[in-house]
């Protein structure tokens, strides 16, 4: 049967389904009954150069110099959606394109509406205009968010890539530690960086020949597009009026890359101690909080043309707590209004790609069972005599346990070239060991989860889980870092007896993804979490026909160790309980 025209509203309709269909697509806006009022998606890059996209020529054409033929699933259904401004809140998988996805929308509405090489004069003007009521503001379009510093970077490098040749304007940049660093400090510290700087507000233009001038590193005042780390942009956007560097009176669009990571709430501050004050906040919802409030303070300003944002979440895992989030406070900040005679501004759609809580299907998973630590490292040394593939990413817990381990990978047999990556390596240490792994100098990159999200390393072959991930969303994205891009992969994970506990959602996401999980090991999982569970609720009731006096004797997996290990779990389990049930009855006959 012949479909209609794309031009023809039956015809879309059908064809978006058939596509949404075949790639597992689902699309739904939140508060809608009609799933038709979501934007169809776009099936060929060249489509969005016909009404109703109208893509920059430009844009396109870079498209095809870097061999972008087919859009992927994920950009298929982002590009319309952000084109007809809906808030939205995307999961995809790890190497499905999720970085270009929000970024061509941006970049092509920058082009066209901010600046339009056509009425560049009038444009200048208005922005001379605005100049001159806040000269060292930076009017921010765009505003993406990334976890670290790494990710950053590779965000504005793709962002570059994309927008080669579109404007002559220097519009994108990264905020890297050294720009405004001496900002919120004492007022001596910042008289002595900041002096002799004329027109700056609070520092005389003025200074002692003795005393050294030091130039401040500041943004291109032409910057429009920025990403930044959160803790970076909360701190200065939490200065005061005079010293903050930007304006977000017309953002357009916030971007939250890996969404999870940055709204997780932070449940090691509980048993903290609040008498020490914390160097900077633990967690990346803390980092957050000063730029959910500046939005909030622009919102409740009386700024003349200011602007709403538009709000996009990506992440490969999305748990209900952040959908929770984007439903129910999302609209505090971003209080979009209906009237401005955009379709989509304010209402959220929820995009979700592929299977949900699953790494992608080209990752061979296997896990590999070690017993102790001292099985792990000779785990560790058999692979690499006869076992690795390179490239190869190895991912630790601790920075600590990652640099221990590259001593003995150095001081081992082995001909492999390896380093170690970690918070505590300066910027451009972390930038020259990336770069060098990229290049091929390095086999083996041993890392913590800084490396675990959004780092697109071209031709992985293979990660290492050393150390057991803490949740199975961080094991998705340890484990997306191969298999990219439609290339095959491989991923091995190292247990122990201590990480039967983590087993349960990672098995679970290794069977969703179509790997083969052993069965012996799966009914041990569900045995050991069974039992657990009852024996924390304290039901001291027969378990399987047997009582818990006696599971001693049960023989409950052919594995010595792991066999090992349930028993002395249930034995301890017991003699808490019957300490407890002591107690209790102690103290029912003091009070009798």
């Amino acid at each position: 049967m012949d479909l209609p025209d794309d031009d023809v509203p039956l015809g879309l309709n059908i064809k978006a389904k058939i596509y949404r269909k075949e790639h597992r697509v689902k699309a739904s806006l939140i508060g809608e009954v009609k799933k038709s009022s979501v934007p169809a998606p776009v099936d060929e890059f060249s489509k969005l150069a016909k009404k109703p996209h109208t893509f920059v020529p430009g844009l396109l054409d870079n498209l095809q110099k870097l061999e972008y033929n087919v859009p992927t699933p994920v950009q298929a259904q982002t590009i319309p959606i952000m084109l007809k401004h809906y808030n939205l809140i995307a999961c995809a998988p790890t190497g499905s394109g999720k970085t270009a996805a929000y970024l061509l929308p941006i970049l092509n509405e920058y082009i066209r509406i901010v600046d339009p090489p056509q009425e560049c004069p009038r444009v200048t003007a208005s922005k001379t205009e605005d100049s001159s009521i806040q000269p060292h503001k930076i009017q921010l379009f765009g505003l993406i968010l990334a976890p670290t510093q790494e990710l950053v970077r590779q965000i504005w490098s793709e962002a570059m890539r994309l927008s080669l040749g579109l404007s002559e304007k220097h519009f994108l940049a990264c905020l890297k530690r050294k720009h405004y660093a001496d900002r919120g400090k004492n007022k001596h510290s910042k008289a002595k960086s900041l002096g002799g700087i004329e027109g700056h507000p609070g520092v005389e233009s003025k200074s002692s020949p003795l005393q050294k001038r030091v130039r401040e590193f500041r943004l291109p005042r032409s910057t429009r597009i920025l990403v930044a780390t959160p803790c970076r942009m909360g701190t200065l956007l939490s200065l005061d009026a005079s010293q903050c560097p930007f304006d977000l009176s017309r953002l357009a669009w916030l971007i939250i890359d890996e969404c999870d990571k940055m709204l997780q709430i932070d449940l090691t501050r509980a048993g903290s101690n609040s008498s020490k004050k914390p160097r900077r906040p633990r967690s990346f919802r803390d980092q957050m909080a000063p730029i959910f409030s500046a939005f909030s303070a622009k919102s409740d300003s009386l700024i003349v043309n200011s602007t709403t944002p538009l709000v996009a979440l990506f992440s490969a895992t999305v748990p209900d707590e952040v959908r929770q989030w984007a439903r129910e406070e999302l609209s505090q900040f971003v209080s979009g209004s209906s009237d401005d005679g955009i379709a989509g501004r304010g209402r959220l759609i929820e995009l979700f790609v592929g299977k949900r809580d699953s790494a992608v299907s080209t990752v061979s998973q296997e896990l590999r069972y070690c017993a102790t630590e001292e099985g792990k490292l000779l785990e560790m040394r058999c692979l690499l005599i006869r076992g690795l593939t390179y490239p190869c990413l190895v991912f630790m817990e601790s920075r600590e346990r990652a640099k221990e381990l590259v001593k003995e990978i150095l001081l081992s047999d082995s001909d492999v070239l390896a380093n170690v990556i970690s918070s505590d390596k300066t910027e451009a240490q972390r930038a020259a060991v990336i770069r060098a792994f990229r290049e091929g100098q390095l086999n083996v990159l041993v890392c913590t989860d800084l490396l675990g999200r959004g780092i697109d390393f071209k031709g992985v072959s293979m990660v290492v889980n050393y150390d057991m991930p803490p949740s199975k969303e961080e094991y998705i994205h340890r484990v997306g870092r191969t298999g990219r891009a439609g290339h095959r992969g491989k991923a091995i994970t190292l247990w122990t007896d201590a990480d039967l506990p983590y087993m349960g959602g990672i098995l679970k996401v290794i069977r969703r993804s179509g790997s083969e999980v052993d069965p012996e090991l799966e009914r041990l999982v569900n045995d050991w979490q069974k039992r657990r569970a009852k024996l924390l609720l304290g039901n001291r009731s027969k378990v399987d026909g047997e009582d818990l006096n006696v599971t001693s004797n049960m023989i409950i997996s052919r594995r010595r160790g792991e066999r090992r290990l349930l028993h002395e779990i249930l034995h301890q389990n017991q003699s808490e309980s019957s300490s407890h049930d002591g107690s209790r009855s102690n103290l029912i006959q003091k009070n009798s």
